[in-house]
């Protein structure tokens, strides 16, 4: 909950900025000019008495002629002698306060000069999170889609542009067997390889996961493009030492040329999309152009699509759950909710492959009742633990959903759902979309009872801008962020703003994809409220989760 601060703010004292500076330049003059023109009339004072008095002195006592003329000479000196010594103190002061002014300005200019470097330097961190993948550090989906889009606009008649959109083949299992830090390994040193024999204007771009993108903008004869691609595929289709372990890697790739095969960014990559699609299906470890036969992708899809509306009917969905650990008790608070299908004939179909599907063909919104209403249902077996909540994903078409609200509502009533113990994720990109019907939509759950975590914090560029005027509770730091990294580096400081910031504005901080006991140990040293990954508990079904607790000998029911 956030506490307003209210401040009292007098109208009446009110004055415009420009008008308020000239007002106090005239003040500190005329103060200037005051304390000269006093310092004069003392002297004046002092000087004319002393004259005046002195010569009545002299004349009294001094009768003599002669002894007159030496006493007044006497006077002039000591007069000069002692104006001297005014003017040496008045001088003096004034250099003083001169000098200390000067080393104050100096030190302000150099503290300024520190502030603008570390302005600009934080400035270009934002800049790197919103384009640059934190893990590769290539360019990301947004940089990459920018880049195609400035292109097409500046050579719509002559302009060719190769999209060339690959994937490691059978990266799941690596990620399996060695967990996801291998993997991350794998990709980046996949990365940091080809990307030796990129060449400007060309563009190598890490788009999610284990996809990448190339765009090539230097071709000169389509016939020679082809081989190219080949040539660069050799850099990296070899044998890395995973884990000491050897896995040689290959890769399916899927081309679409403009103008040939799509005059914008979307279709352009939809169509590589369904070229890599064919290229996996025809065995992998190759690299296929995209032409009008493969339509047939869309087709596939199309059935697939099919099948996903009979998946719930024929419970073929399962929730998996990955306990979230409180960092200073060591216990459970919570759990993330992961819907997982389990296909008749094709056995796990990946969330990201369906639910990207579902997104496109308006079928999420059942997808997303069928989570709530089973999440409800499991919940009481397990879940009566105090302060425990279940943690459920939406996505961003349902955020911005004009229904979703309602549907929400009634799902509520019709299966007396507690919302007190359910957590809203939802993602960065989700919100950047459309910030203000983003915040409209939260502040409606927060009403209903919900809390919000805002996930994959620091993918995007919207978080740090808006963070503040999000009503959200908790700020769940993206996997990419803990994987490997080190301290008295640029990630780490990053890090460790992040979550100062999310402290600094009383929200929770939670890092997912903790894997070690080095992770684990750093992210509690800089005081992450909680963490979420393989080290603690992997993703399992309702029964797993309540013997998982049954072990843990925690108290279901407290």
């Amino acid at each position: 909950m956030y506490n307003d601060k209210k401040e009292v703010i007098d109208l009446n004292q009110q004055t415009d900025p420009k008008q308020t500076e000239t007002t106090n330049q005239v003040h500190k003059h005329l103060n200037a000019t005051y304390a000269a023109i006093k310092i004069i009339f003392i002297y004046l004072i002092i000087g004319f008495t002393w004259i005046i008095t002195s010569d009545i002195i002299i004349d009294f006592v001094f009768q003599d002629h002669e002894a007159n003329q030496l006493a007044q000479t006497v006077k002039g000196i000591f007069y000069v002698a002692f104006t001297a010594v005014i003017f040496f103190y008045i001088i003096h002061k004034q250099m003083d306060n001169y000098v200390l002014t000067i080393r104050d300005l100096k030190k302000a200019y150099v503290e300024l000069d520190e502030g603008h470097k570390k302005s600009l330097k934080l400035e270009g961190q934002l800049y790197d999170l919103a384009y640059y993948d934190p893990l590769t550090g290539l360019p990301n989906r947004i940089m990459l889609e920018q880049t195609i889009n400035d292109y097409i606009a500046l050579n719509k008649e002559n302009g060719v542009i190769g999209i060339v959109y690959f994937d490691i083949d059978e990266f799941r299992n690596i990620n399996e067997v060695k967990g996801h830090s291998i993997g991350d390994e794998l990709i980046k040193s996949i990365s940091d390889e080809l990307s030796q024999h990129i060449k400007k204007p060309n563009m190598l771009s890490r788009i999610s996961g284990d996809e990448f993108v190339l765009a090539v903008f230097d071709i000169v004869h389509l016939e020679e493009f082809l081989p190219a691609i080949d040539d660069y595929f050799k850099y990296i289709r070899k044998s890395y030492l995973l884990d000491k372990d050897d896995f040689f890697v290959t890769f399916s790739a899927g081309v679409a040329l403009y103008p040939d095969h799509g005059l914008d960014y979307i279709t352009l990559m939809r169509h590589a999309d369904a070229a890599m699609s064919i290229a996996k299906s025809k065995g992998k470890d190759q690299t296929v152009i995209f032409d009008d036969e493969m339509v047939m992708v869309i087709k596939q899809q199309t059935e697939l699509l099919n099948q996903l509306r009979q998946a719930i009917q024929n419970q073929e969905f399962q929730l998996y759950y990955q306990p979230i650990i409180d960092l200073e008790t060591g216990k459970s608070i919570g759990t993330e909710a992961l819907i997982r299908w389990v296909h008749p004939t094709k056995g796990f179909i990946p969330p990201l492959e369906f639910i990207s599907l579902s997104e496109k063909n308006g079928f999420i919104k059942d997808i997303t009742e069928w989570v709530f209403i089973q999440a409800a249902q499991q919940f009481p077996e397990w879940g009566k633990k105090r302060q425990f909540k279940v943690s459920i994903n939406l996505s961003a078409s349902m955020l911005m959903n004009d229904k979703f609200i309602s549907d929400l509502i009634k799902w509520i009533e019709e299966h007396h759902i507690d919302c007190k113990k359910f957590n809203i994720e939802i993602t960065e990109t989700a919100i950047i979309s459309d910030i203000q019907k983003s915040i409209h939509v939260l502040n409606a759950l927060k009403r209903l009872g919900f809390t919000i975590a805002l996930d994959d914090f620091g993918t995007g560029y919207s978080s740090l801008t808006y963070l503040q005027r999000l009503p959200i509770d908790t700020i769940k730091i993206d996997r990419t962020f803990i994987s490997n990294i080190k301290e008295d580096t640029e990630e780490f400081y990053v890090l460790k703003y992040m979550i100062d910031l999310a402290h600094h504005l009383k929200l929770n901080v939670v890092a997912e994809g903790i894997e070690t006991k080095e992770q684990s140990d750093m992210v509690k040293k800089y005081h992450v409220d909680y963490a979420q990954g393989y080290y603690y508990c992997k993703p399992m079904p309702q029964q797993r989760v309540i013997e998982y607790f049954k072990a843990a000998k925690e108290d279901l029911e407290a």
